[in-house]
């Protein structure tokens, strides 16, 4: 139904329902939104509580936008191939919550019906396998979309997989939201240019053992993507294994976020295969400025990686890190009080304020090197209070498993320790 001024929203007949495909696996009735016609061209669709976002989303065409009354939505929505802009009421606890049920370790995690979506984050089969999708479960999952993506003013909590997740985007806008307790990223964007994530609150949940603590990949991630061209600005991200993650992926700016509580802060990171849409792609990782952040606190003791063929490398206490990334500007940054929560002795990467890593060729069948750290500018940084050193340039002086960065830059910076010691030395 459409109108030209302004409308109320007309409630759903019984013609208008259809059925939905619960957590569960059990079908249920649901309504389906009506959509009203929205100024600026499109469809606008409103969701109100006890009415299904997936069925707002399949009937949506791209341009549309969908409008999520507040309330509480047990729902992981699949968006594939569509441009949407979707709106809750508010992140917080009485706004617009995008929720999975309670779990604690993966074999509680309830049976899902397998989508487009959750096929392509799993690459498995699901009909000979479905079991292996309940970890693929993302709050909102966009899939090659063919318009800009906006999602603003809603929370997603407990999914399996990501919050809020793109592939293949072109122009994804994250806003005001919040990301809770998720497995892998709270936002996600891979394989995507143009992206903003902007003034969201993220937090992690340790649902690991003592022995292999985990609390998700990362509060943000940007993977995969040759041209980002990505601003993540002003968010607060705590409680994750890393807070903010650039992997396989070129031209970027982390600007004005608070990262605390984390395995390692800020993360630079480049190895020599993509993870999405598959392993046969290469990003030579680097270009991003990294600047008027704080970082302080990143305590947390972790394992670097998912599943036990990954996670191998203790970590714990890392403020910023670049990992044999090139071009890389870091300025004006506040990183203090970075302290390993166990012995730096039994770390395996690094622990300190601010720790430039070359490791020799890792994670890809071929051997290919990604080559070391190099073209990194460090100047008019805060970096103070960390353990055990403020700054530490990779060497085999280090660890014979480390090799020397190249070409670094720094000036201006206001720092106690160092490796070398002359960095710091007044």
């Amino acid at each position: 139904m459409q109108h030209s001024g302004t409308a109320r929203r007309p409630r759903p007949s019984a013609a208008a329902r259809g059925l939905t495909v619960t957590a569960s696996a059990a079908l249920a009735l649901a309504a389906l939104p009506a959509g009203v016609a929205a100024a600026g061209g499109g469809t606008t669709w409103v969701v109100s509580p006890g009415e299904s976002i997936q069925a707002a989303v399949d009937q949506a065409s791209s341009g549309d936008t969908i409008r999520i009354e507040a309330g509480t939505y047990e729902e992981a929505v699949c968006v594939d191939g569509k441009g949407l802009t979707i709106v809750g009421e508010g992140r917080g606890e009485d706004g617009t919550r995008i929720v999975w049920p309670e779990w604690t370790t993966p074999d509680q995690l309830p049976e899902v019906a397998p989508t487009a979506c959750w096929e392509a984050q799993n690459g498995g089969d699901p009909e000979t396998d479905p079991g292996t999708l309940r970890d693929d479960v993302s709050g909102l999952f966009f899939l090659h979309p063919d318009g800009p993506v906006r999602v603003s003013h809603l929370s997603t909590w407990n999914h399996p997989a990501n919050g809020i997740a793109a592939w293949g985007a072109d122009g994804f806008r994250v806003h005001k939201t919040a990301a809770h307790a998720h497995e892998r990223y709270g936002i996600l964007a891979a394989d995507s240019t143009h992206t903003r994530i902007s003034r969201n609150v993220l937090r992690g949940l340790d649902r690991g053992t003592a022995e292999a603590p985990n609390s998700g990949t990362a509060g943000i991630g940007v993977t995969d993507s040759h041209e980002a061209y990505a601003d993540v600005v002003a968010n607060d991200v705590r409680g994750y294994n890393l807070g903010v993650f650039a992997r396989e992926s070129r031209v970027g700016v982390v600007r004005n976020n608070y990262v605390a509580g984390n395995c390692v802060g800020i993360l630079v990171f480049d190895d020599a295969a993509t993870e999405i849409p598959d392993f046969s792609g290469r990003v030579e990782g680097g270009d991003w400025q990294l600047k008027w952040n704080e970082v302080t606190g990143n305590d947390r003791f972790c394992l670097a990686g998912v599943g036990e063929a990954q996670a191998s490398l203790r970590v714990s206490g890392t403020g910023i890190s670049v990992v044999n990334a090139d071009t890389v500007s870091i300025r004006h940054n506040d990183v203090h009080d970075n302290v390993p929560a166990v012995d730096p002795a039994s770390l395996q990467f690094p622990a300190g304020g601010l720790t430039l890593v070359s490791l020799p060729p890792f994670n890809n069948a071929g051997g290919v090197d990604p080559g070391p750290v190099d073209g990194v500018v460090v100047t008019d940084n805060d970096l103070t209070g960390n353990a055990p050193v403020d700054v530490l340039l990779s060497s085999p002086q280090v660890s014979p498993f480390l090799r020397d960065v190249g070409a670094v830059e720094f000036e201006d910076n206001v720092c106690g320790s160092s490796v070398p010691a002359e960095l710091c030395a007044p």
